[in-house]
C-alpha cells in the first residue's frame, strides 16, 4: 500500500489540517522552527507505530478547548492509502456478501472518544468496516442464541461453551486495542462454527435463527477484512534528535525501563535487538562471584561475555557504513561493570575512542539507522519513515549525500521528515516540498500547504530559494566546460549569437557543455575564480577559462589570475580573438549598429567626430552621454544589449557580416581553450 494523504486534527498546536497530499516516495515538511512540524509528524507516528505509542488526550488534545471538548469525540487523524490490483483481489475474498466491487483505497482514522479512549474506524469504497462496538457484536451473538435457547428443550453444550468463550474474549480487549485482533476472531468463528454444527446435527434445527445468522455471517467478514487491512497497513517510524545513544548504558537501569517510551530507551533496544545481545545475559555473565563458584567458572563466563561482545561488534559494523561516509568505521561492544559501553575507531585511527566523541553527525546517523533498522523489521509490510529534522550537524555535503539515502530507502519505504535546512531541500523535486507554517491568527496555528505552491512568510519560503538557487549554481559547477565572462551583458551577447551565427555560416558553435558564468564584474572574478578551481577536477581536462574584455580593468583583472592561479585557470582576452588592441563584447557590434540601438533603447543620440574616434563603443557611448547630460552609460548597457538581442533572435539575417566574423572567431577561440 502507498500512504497517499493525511489529515490531522485537534492535536496539540493543529486545530484543523486540510487533506494534504504525499508524494510516492519523499516527502519534506520545510518550515521554521516551533512551526509545527514534528507535531505533523507525530499525529502521524501515534496514528499506528510498533513503539506502543498512543494519543493521550489530556496531553494531545489543544489546551485552550480541553475544559469544553474533553468528554466529546474528536477525530485526530484521518490517512489514506492506496491499494495496489493484487491487495485489492485480496481484500474482496473476505467479502463475498458484497456486490461485486474493486477497493481502491483505504481510509484510517483515529479519534478521541471521551476522556480516556481511542478509537479506531477503516472505511473503503464507502463500506464502514470500523464502527463495530463491542456491544454490537454481543448484541449479534445475542440475536443468533436467544431464537435457538427459546426452542430448543435440549442442553447444547458446545454452543453455551463456545458462547461464553466468545463473549469472554469481548471483555478481555483493551479498550485502547484493536476489535479485530486474531484471538478475538477465533472466539467468534468458533462460536459460528459451534451454532452451525449444533443446527446440522438435527434437521428439525435447520430453520432456527437462519436470518440472524446471515447477520452475524456478515459481521464476521467485516471483521476478518478488518484484520487483513490491519495486518496489512504500513506503520510509522519516527526519529529525532533525542534518540541518540549515549557512550554507556546502565544495564540495570535498562531493564527496568524497557516499557518506558523514552527516546534513548527505544534506541537502545534497536541496538540490542539488531546485534542479537540479551542485555540481562550480559548482566548476568559479568557479576561478581557466587559462592562456591570457581576460578575456572567465573573465567568462562567472563570469557563467553567477551565472545559475545566481539561477536557483536562484527555484526554492528556491517552494510550500514556505505550509507555513511567513505571513512571505514568499526563498532566496538565492551562491558564495564553493569555498564555497556560503545566505542568507534575507524582506518585513520584505530584506537577505539567513546562513541559519543565522535562527531555529533556520526552520532544521528548511527541511531537513526539502528532504530530504522529493528523497527522496519517488526512491520510486516513496509514501513513509513518520519525523520524529525535530520542531519541537523551533518556537514552541507553530508546532508546532500542524507538526501541521496534517502532516495535509496524510498525504493522501498515512502519517507517524510522535516527541516529549515537549505541543502536537505531537494532543488530537483521542489514539488516534494510542504512547507509548514502559522496561520498568523490569535493564537496562532499551524497549517501545511496542499501542494506544490508553498505557503507561509519569506523566512519559510528561504530554504526554499535556497535550493533552488544551489540547484542552479551545481549545474554551473558541474559543467564539463565553464566559462567564466565579466557581466550580465557578456553572458546574453554570447549567448544570442551562439544560438544565431551556426544558423547562418553552417560551422558549429560553442561545445554544448559549455556553461556561461557571469561573475557580475572584474571586483568579483578573484572570490568566484578561488571557488571555481578548488571545485574543478583537473583529470578532466581543461574545463575552466575566463573570458576578459581587453580595457584597463581587464588587463589588470588578467595579471591578478596569472599570479595567484598560474595555469590552473587560463585567461582569453576578448581583443586578443578580434585582433584590436582594446575592445569589450559591445564591440563585437559596428558603431553605426551600437548607435542604434542606443537610440531605441529612447537615447537620441548622434556623435561627434571625437566620440566616433573612442576606441570602444562604451567608452564612445561614455563621452556621448556625458555632454548631453544623460547620466552614466552603465546601467543603459543592459537595455541595448537585450534589445541586440531581440532583434537576432528574430531575424538572424539582421546581424551584420562584421558581427558574423568577429562573433565566429570569438566562438572557436573558446573552443580551442577549452581543447588544449
Amino acid at each position: 500500500m502507498k500512504f497517499v494523504r493525511f489529515q490531522i486534527e485537534n492535536y496539540k498546536v493543529i486545530d484543523e489540517i486540510a487533506p494534504i497530499p504525499i508524494d510516492a516516495r519523499v516527502t519534506a515538511l520545510v518550515g521554521k522552527n516551533e512551526s509545527g512540524k514534528t507535531a505533523v509528524l507525530k499525529a502521524l507516528w501515534k496514528s499506528r507505530n510498533v513503539a506502543k505509542s498512543a494519543f493521550d488526550k489530556l496531553y494531545d488534545y489543544p489546551r485552550a478547548r480541553y475544559a469544553q471538548d474533553r468528554k466529546g469525540t474528536q477525530t485526530i487523524t484521518t490517512l489514506e492509502f492506496e491499494l495496489t490490483l493484487k491487495e485489492a483481489k485480496a481484500l474482496v475474498t473476505y467479502l463475498p456478501h458484497l456486490p461485486a466491487i474493486q477497493p481502491i483505497c483505504i481510509v484510517y482514522r483515529r479519534s478521541y472518544a471521551g476522556e480516556d479512549l481511542i478509537h479506531q474506524q477503516i472505511v473503503f469504497d464507502s463500506l464502514d468496516t470500523g464502527t463495530m462496538e463491542k456491544e454490537k457484536i454481543s448484541s449479534a451473538i445475542d440475536a443468533v442464541i436467544e431464537p435457538l435457547e427459546s426452542s430448543s428443550s435440549v442442553e447444547w453444550d458446545p454452543v453455551s461453551q463456545a458462547t461464553r468463550t466468545a463473549l469472554d474474549a469481548l471483555e478481555q480487549i483493551n479498550e485502547n486495542a484493536l476489535l479485530w485482533t486474531p484471538e478475538t476472531i477465533q472466539a467468534l468463528d468458533s462460536f459460528n462454527v459451534a451454532v452451525t454444527t449444533w443446527i446440522c446435527a438435527d434437521s428439525s434445527r435447520k430453520d432456527m435463527a437462519v436470518a440472524e445468522r446471515q447477520q452475524f455471517d456478515v459481521l464476521m467478514t467485516q471483521l476478518q477484512a478488518c484484520a487483513w487491512i490491519e495486518a496489512n497497513l504500513p506503520i510509522f517510524i519516527y526519529f529525532d534528535d533525542y534518540g541518540q545513544l549515549d557512550t554507556r548504558i546502565h544495564l540495570p537501569s535498562y531493564l527496568t525501563s524497557t516499557k518506558s517510551s523514552d527516546s534513548k530507551v527505544r534506541t537502545q533496544t534497536a541496538l540490542f535487538e539488531w546485534s542479537q545481545i540479551d542485555p540481562q545475559e550480559i548482566l548476568d555473565l559479568g557479576r561478581p562471584r557466587r559462592s562456591g563458584e570457581s576460578e575456572e567458572q567465573i573465567q568462562r563466563r567472563y570469557e563467553k561475555r567477551r565472545a559475545l561482545l566481539d561477536s557483536a561488534s562484527f555484526v554492528l559494523t556491517g552494510d550500514w557504513i556505505a550509507w555513511w561516509t567513505d571513512k571505514r568505521h568499526r563498532l566496538h561492544f565492551d562491558a564495564d561493570g553493569e555498564d555497556l559501553v560503545l566505542k568507534v575507531s575507524d582506518q585513520h585511527n584505530e584506537f577505539p575512542i567513546p562513541f559519543e566523541e565522535r562527531s555529533r553527525g556520526f552520532q544521528w546517523f548511527f541511531s537513526f539507522y539502528l532504530v530504522f533498522l529493528a523497527e522496519s523489521k517488526k512491520a510486516h509490510k513496509g514501513a513509513i519513515l518520519l525523520l524529525d529534522e535530520p542531519g541537523l550537524h551533518l556537514h552541507p555535503t553530508l546532508q546532500v549525500k542524507l538526501l541521496a539515502l534517502f532516495e535509496k530507502i524510498a525504493a522501498n519505504n515512502q519517507l517524510i521528515y522535516s527541516t529549515h535546512l537549505p541543502f536537505l531541500v531537494d532543488g530537483n523535486h521542489l514539488e516534494r516540498v510542504r512547507t509548514v507554517y502559522l496561520d498568523g491568527s490569535d493564537p496562532q496555528k499551524t497549517c501545511v500547504s496542499a501542494d506544490v505552491q508553498p505557503g507561509g512568510d519569506r523566512e519559510t519560503l528561504f530554504p526554499l530559494q535556497a535550493a533552488l538557487g544551489y540547484s542552479i549554481a551545481q549545474t554551473l559547477f558541474l559543467g564539463k566546460r565553464s566559462l567564466i565572462v565579466e557581466g550580465i551583458t557578456d553572458y546574453w551577447l554570447i549567448k544570442a549569437l551562439n544560438a544565431c551565427i551556426p544558423q547562418l555560416d553552417g560551422q558549429p558553435g560553442l561545445h554544448e557543455d559549455t556553461v556561461l558564468i557571469p561573475m557580475g564584474g572584474t571586483k568579483h572574478l578573484m572570490p568566484l575564480a578561488a571557488i571555481m578551481v578548488a571545485s574543478t577536477d583537473i583529470s578532466r581536462g581543461r574545463s575552466l577559462v575566463v573570458l576578459l574584455d581587453s580595457d584597463d580593468a581587464g588587463r589588470q583583472a588578467a595579471q591578478r589570475i596569472n599570479n595567484k592561479f598560474s595555469e590552473d585557470l587560463p585567461v582569453l582576452m576578448l581583443g586578443s580573438t578580434i585582433n584590436r588592441t582594446e575592445a569589450t563584447i559591445e564591440d563585437l557590434v559596428p558603431r553605426d549598429a551600437y548607435v542604434t540601438a542606443v537610440k531605441q533603447a529612447g537615447y537620441d543620440i548622434e556623435l561627434r567626430q571625437d566620440e566616433k574616434n573612442a576606441l570602444t563603443n562604451v567608452k564612445a557611448m561614455e563621452k556621448a552621454f556625458q555632454r548631453l547630460e544623460f547620466g552614466k552609460f552603465g546601467p543603459v548597457k543592459d537595455s541595448v544589449a537585450r534589445i541586440l538581442m531581440d532583434a537576432w533572435s528574430q531575424d538572424p539575417s539582421k546581424i551584420s557580416d562584421c558581427t558574423c566574423t568577429q562573433a565566429r572567431a570569438l566562438i572557436n577561440a573558446i573552443n580551442a581553450q577549452f581543447e588544449i
